[in-house]
């Protein structure tokens, strides 16, 4: 079921013209709508279109610049999928970028297949000591997910916690987090920093990296990843049909990102004006953004959530998706206020009017302290990006130019708030790579890379500098 689309920059002058394109066309976004500035004082947003939905637009007069054709069966360009298992079964282990002389030079031999994933990690382990685990819940397909342990020695002293493959087409998210933890088992095991292009860390931020205590869990959604590199269908949800419309393929799966517990009846907690669109959310299994039968309806979701359960000191999380060039923190579902803590997601009153953004009836609570945590933490993840050497990278908060709700991070920014006995959780997500480019070329996903690398390892750091308890 391969799917042509057009990957476009939608131009308008203002950032509500845009908005008012989001609340009212059907179109794929990617990860979440985002808007830039423009060289001429405009704002454009990415998009993947129709052929019928650009031809729409266009008659609008709406000004629409084709970025590239968006052939997704077209691998001409693309990185290619591992075809076999580099990895042995775990009997090699995986090397990073960063602690190799040639840096982005070395050919990493293709993005990592759904099984090569699993035997990266089994690699790391064999090589290197580091305890793993599967998570419980198995997926539709009955695969169960593989995650690894590295810098803690109990439950309690594991503080940073990366998941990736949530979005099936995201491709890399997996690879990015394996190399990078590779690269700091290696580093560790024979004493050297890591250089990522222009940036460079010392042994010192590497052991001090490992002793935040590292959760990681790279393939949420196995199922989706499979099928998206075997179809090239840009394939977004997981893969259980109980809700799929019989004869229309594209109703299987959830939106993992869209099933978590936070305000996840969006019909009831949003304003009615915004509650149509399908970047907040749907209830159409055809939407990209289904968001299932109940919060927590699938094994992925409940499968981060029994992460978090388990190491109960994680106070640092990051969701690795793509393809747009940011790093966003809490909260998602409307603007950050400090001033009126009765103006929360857990106030009745103020159902049916969250998600207007820009207006001053209600803004998302949170503290000033907390406030500034994540907005350091964020900028001095995109400063590192940036140093790299690659592109640009910017910290936004997640609502951006549309409210979403059951993302995780704004699950993991709650838990602490429905539940005072949990710890507080400061949660992100990080969108690495080009806008709607979610097939990167072989170069841009050796540089995507090195640019997370970065990243992750300044994500570390400021965990330790601003605190892990």
């Amino acid at each position: 079921m391969a799917s042509k689309r057009l990957a476009v920059s939608i131009h308008a002058g203002s950032i509500e013209e845009l908005r008012e394109i989001v609340r009212t066309r059907p179109y794929d976004f990617g990860c979440r709508p985002r808007a830039t500035s423009t060289a001429e004082g405009g704002h454009a947003l990415a998009a993947l279109l129709t052929q019928k939905q650009y031809d729409e637009l266009k008659k609008d007069d709406t000004r629409v610049d084709i970025l590239s054709d968006g052939v997704s069966d077209d691998r001409s360009a693309q990185e290619t999928i591992g075809s076999g298992d580099r990895f042995h079964g775990g009997q090699r282990a995986p090397r990073g970028l960063g602690s190799r002389p040639d840096g982005v030079n070395h050919d990493l031999g293709g993005i990592m297949n759904v099984g090569e994933i699993n035997s990266a990690i089994k690699g790391l382990a064999r090589e290197y000591h580091i305890s793993t685990f599967c998570v419980p819940n198995k997926t539709y397909e009955g695969s169960s997910g593989l995650g690894g342990l590295v810098g803690g020695s109990c439950n309690d002293e594991y503080h940073v916690y990366f998941t990736a493959g949530v979005h099936a087409r995201e491709r890399g998210g997996p690879d990015n987090l394996i190399y990078f933890i590779a690269d700091l088992l290696y580093a560790q095991k024979h004493g050297t920093g890591l250089t990522y292009g222009a940036r460079s860390f010392s042994n010192a931020d590497v052991l001090r990296v490992l002793s935040t205590g590292i959760v990681f869990l790279p393939l949420v959604n196995p199922d989706g990843v499979r099928f998206d590199q075997q179809t090239d269908s840009l394939w977004r949800k997981n893969r259980n049909p109980a809700s799929a419309i019989p004869g229309d393929d594209f109703s299987i799966g959830v939106d993992i990102n869209r099933n978590y517990n936070f305000l996840w009846d969006f019909r009831l907690h949003f304003d009615p004006s915004i509650a149509n669109s399908i970047s907040l959310a749907s209830e159409d299994p055809s939407d990209e953004t289904f968001h299932g039968t109940t919060a927590f309806s699938e094994p992925e979701t409940r499968n981060v959530a029994w992460v978090f359960d388990t190491y109960p000191r994680i106070r640092w999380y990051v969701d690795i998706h793509s393809a747009a060039g940011d790093m966003l923190y809490s909260w998602g579902d409307d603007d950050d206020q400090g001033a009126d803590p009765t103006q929360n997601f857990l106030n009745p009153s103020w159902d049916g009017k969250r998600g207007v953004l820009g207006v001053n009836d209600y803004k998302e609570w949170i503290t000033q302290t907390d406030l500034g945590n994540i907005q350091t933490a964020a900028s001095r993840v995109t400063s590192a990006m940036v140093s790299v050497g690659g592109r640009s990278y910017t910290p936004e908060q997640a609502v951006g130019l549309y409210a979403t709700s059951g993302s995780s991070e704004d699950y993991a920014f709650s838990r602490f708030q429905v539940n005072p006995s949990l710890n507080k959780v400061y949660g992100f997500t990080m969108e690495f790579g080009h806008p709607t480019n979610f097939y990167p070329t072989k170069i841009e996903f050796q540089q995507n890379v090195i640019d997370t690398a970065a990243g992750f390892m300044e994500f570390c750091l400021a965990a330790a500098d601003i605190g892990l308890v």
